[in-house]
């Protein structure tokens, strides 16, 4: 063999050895490179974003988004999606507030979830028992819900929240010569615990092989209707416990208040890496995310371009990632 050709060689094999390790770096790590870069170029368009209570803003809204957005990660694992988390949140944030008065803050937090829980119960019921699909289910669910919130709660009788609520959303906690608020730990735990049920437990697996091909769950033996059901119930809960959340944070609720995670709960997703076709999804990848469409919003407020642009940029992005899937599932 020549010099010449045992240099192309080398050549072709460190491309390759190159192109197989890109490979094997997760979806995720990329989107957070994303999130840098975007993070930089923020600062050079407005120098007083590229600060560390700059960055310290932004982590606090992707950690709220990323609690709204943990639900839907459940459902599109599983190739589905769940559009009635707007109302979902806005239900469980209302009852809590409306509950807890009565109950106390323990319990109302319990049946508030229980709530969600059955309002999973029966988008999964549908979607895996009578064969409706999915968008249309939640959707159908997500109008119910808003029938229920403006029949049943006064929102003028709900501004009393729980000072244990605040306590574990918004109360500062010292860090690194500054402060965070306790949302952020809260939404790190709440990750860490989905990805050990995601990863290491068998219902976890199953999810991702629901949401991969049915029908080799079917011969796999997976109970794939029951996996679909208590994926939609844990998608509820999940919503429920983020309108809970945002309460204790924003100190306020209404019946509306779950609108704008409708678009931006499917973005986080899907800029994470998750396919929106099923069988491919993390929660870390959400939290990504939500860090990239936090980074979003920030340039949005700062420039003051109003919130129908940031949906617009949402929407811009859901078709682009949508697509690029679509290609490669082709």
């Amino acid at each position: 063999m020549s010099e010449t050709t045992t240099q192309a060689t080398t050549k072709l094999g460190t491309r390759v050895d190159v192109k197989n390790l890109l490979a094997k770096v997760p979806t995720s790590v990329w989107v957070l490179v994303a999130f840098v870069v975007l993070f930089l170029m923020s600062g050079l368009l407005r120098p007083s974003l590229l600060t560390f209570s700059g960055l310290i803003t932004t982590v606090t809204f992707a950690s709220i988004l990323a609690l709204a957005s943990f639900g839907q990660t459940i459902a599109v694992i599983q190739g589905g999606m769940d559009l009635s988390v707007p109302n979902t949140i806005a239900f469980a944030a209302l009852s809590y507030l409306t509950w807890s008065s009565t109950l106390g803050p323990g319990l109302a937090l319990v049946a508030s979830l229980a709530a969600s829980a059955l309002i999973g119960f029966v988008n999964g019921f549908v979607i895996a028992k009578i064969g409706l699909t999915p968008i249309v289910t939640t959707i159908a669910m997500n109008g119910l819900l808003l029938g229920a919130l403006l029949l049943s709660f006064s929102v003028a009788e709900l501004t009393d929240v729980p000072g244990f609520l605040t306590a574990i959303t918004a109360n500062k906690l010292p860090f690194l010569g500054t402060s965070i608020a306790a949302v952020v730990p809260l939404a790190l735990l709440v990750m860490l615990l989905l990805f050990a049920l995601l990863n290491w437990t068998g219902w976890g697996r199953g999810l991702y092989l629901v949401g991969s091909s049915e029908a080799a769950a079917h011969l796999a033996g997976q109970p794939v209707a029951r996996i679909r059901i208590t994926g939609y119930m844990l998608s509820s809960v999940l919503a429920g416990f983020a309108g809970i959340v945002i309460v204790g944070y924003y100190n306020q609720a209404e019946p509306m208040m779950g609108a704008p995670y409708l678009l931006s709960s499917v973005a986080a997703v899907v800029v994470g890496g998750a396919s929106i076709f099923g069988g491919r999804g993390s929660v870390i990848g959400t939290l990504a995310g939500a860090l990239v469409l936090g980074q979003v919003s920030t340039l949005v407020v700062v420039f003051n371009l109003g919130a129908t642009v940031q949906d617009i940029v949402y929407g811009a992005i859901i078709l682009a990632v949508v697509a690029l899937y679509g290609r490669a599932r082709k």
